[in-house]
């Protein structure tokens, strides 16, 4: 019986959650980030005022708690991509493909966190935690694929994957901060140049040996 009540309790706790979220979204979608307070959101979600702060204690939390399950789908999406079947180079194109095209979709929505003008360094800062960061460990198993098969040189593929996972985000980052981004495949060429073929104008002229 002492079970079913925790249960039940978790259950509600996780409903009472997820109204609050979607009444932030509301709010978000209406006013901007601006635009949001404890109180709006305890009117929008049918709540007293009191009851909001059992499950966030403030906005910053409330709207990091809407960031981390914005970001589920597509890092579920992300997995999928790197475990379906394709060379290697074709899965990091793919990666980063989709990667810059989830948040150009929801530009909107993202774009209301800029409220914090430390956004750049804050919303999309990766922990150093790896368990923060599950893209890397994905990525870099990609990569030492490619190195075996010999289509990448050896390195040090969870340190070369960390590399690539960041530089994803500071792009997105620049992206939403832009009114006028541009094609998001070109900032998808861009990154798969770099992280494919470098950035060498050209290759060195190797002397002959004498």
């Amino acid at each position: 019986m002492a079970k079913r009540r925790s249960e039940r309790k978790k259950e509600w706790t996780t409903l009472c959650r997820r109204i609050i979220r979607s009444a932030a979204v509301a709010i978000l979608s209406r006013e901007g980030a601006e635009g949001l307070t404890m109180g709006k959101v305890a009117a929008e979600a049918d709540l007293a005022k009191g009851t909001l702060y059992l499950y966030y204690k403030n906005k910053k939390e409330l709207l990091d708690s809407v960031r981390e399950e914005s970001l589920m789908p597509v890092r579920q999406e992300l997995h999928a991509v790197l475990e379906k079947a394709g060379s290697p180079v074709e899965k990091i194109r793919a990666f980063i493909t989709l990667h810059l095209e989830y948040f150009e979709k929801n530009r909107d929505f993202f774009r209301f966190f800029l409220w914090d003008k430390r956004f750049a360094s804050t919303y999309f800062q990766q922990s150093d935690d790896m368990d923060y960061r599950p893209s890397v460990p994905w990525v870099a198993e990609v990569l030492e694929d490619g190195i075996r098969a010999g289509a990448f040189k050896p390195m040090n593929a969870v340190k070369v994957a960390s590399m690539l996972v960041e530089s994803d985000w500071v792009v997105i980052a620049h992206r939403l901060q832009e009114e006028a981004p541009g094609p998001v495949q070109e900032d998808v060429e861009m990154l798969t140049e770099v992280f494919l073929k470098g950035i060498s104008a050209k290759r060195p002229v190797q002397r002959k040996r004498p």
